[in-house]
Parts: C-alpha cells; structure tokens; sequence
C-alpha cells in the first residue's frame, strides 16, 4: 500500500439515503450533519429537536448547532439509531461520524488501512474507505481555507 495521509471517508445508508463523504473521526466527540443533507434526505427543519450546542474545532474555533435529530443508519445487518447534532455550514464532508458512532458499534477504525472493522453474529464485517472521495475532500477543504485567507 503507497503512503497516505487521508482521513477514512465512507458512504452509508442513513436515513433511508446512501450518503456519501461521510469522515469518519475518533477525535470527534459527537456525530454531525450538515443541515443541508439534512434538508436533501426531505426532512423537515421542525423534525430537528431545538437543542442547540456549542462545538468547538482543533483551534478553539466554536460553531453553534441548530438542533439535533435521530436517524437510522445500517450498516452490514447493524441497525442503529444515531443522534447527530445538525450544524448549518459549508464542510466537504456530509457527516462526520464520531465516538458516539464508533463506540457503539464497537468498530476499530483504521485510517492507515482505510477501513473499519467490526464484530457481528454472521463474523467480523468491514466498510472499506473510498480514497478517492478523502482526496476529493481534501481539496475542497483546502480551497476554502485559501479563499478564507485571501479574503482576510
């Protein structure tokens, strides 16, 4: 395997919707998505609980949630309902699923390996990574932190 510095992105069912350029974090505390995905799975902002938080990012930066919302994921024969924290801004990524996430599903991810790994009854199942779409991701992160500097 050629050396990497990608995040682990993934796409799952949530919500009765495949979604991609979900980043998968076991530094993240809560498990986040952004409102429009929310909005593009046809759920309504009054099915959001009003429930505000405040996040704080790497840099101490902080950013408000609008609420917070119940949803299924599944994932290999794994149901889950999964409370996400709903956040209105712009983020190359869809979700990020964090501890909550993980730790209930008691997965191992491994960004290295591009995988996560977890127990079931039918045996260990796996969600492989999609490289292309961390790249992706990455790029588009990248270019919005540039245009933030060049506007500062």
């Amino acid at each position: 395997m050629e050396e990497h510095h990608d995040g682990l992105v993934i796409s799952l069912p949530v919500g009765y919707y495949l979604i991609k350029r979900i980043l998968v974090d076991n530094g993240s505390s809560a498990n986040i998505i952004v409102l429009d995905i929310v909005k593009h799975m046809n759920i309504e902002e009054k099915d959001i609980i009003n429930k505000s938080t405040m996040l704080v990012g790497f840099s101490g930066e902080t950013k408000k949630t609008i609420g917070e919302i119940k949803l299924p994921t599944y994932v290999k024969g794994i149901n889950l309902q999964v409370k996400f924290l709903v956040i209105d801004t712009l983020s190359s990524y869809n979700i990020i699923i964090g501890r909550p996430w993980i730790h209930e599903m008691k997965a191992i991810p491994s960004t290295y390996h591009q995988i996560i790994k977890f127990s079931t009854k039918w045996g260990i199942q796996e969600i492989k990574g999609d490289p292309k779409e961390a790249k992706e991701c990455y790029k588009i992160a990248l270019k919005a932190t540039f245009a933030e500097k060049e506007s500062a």
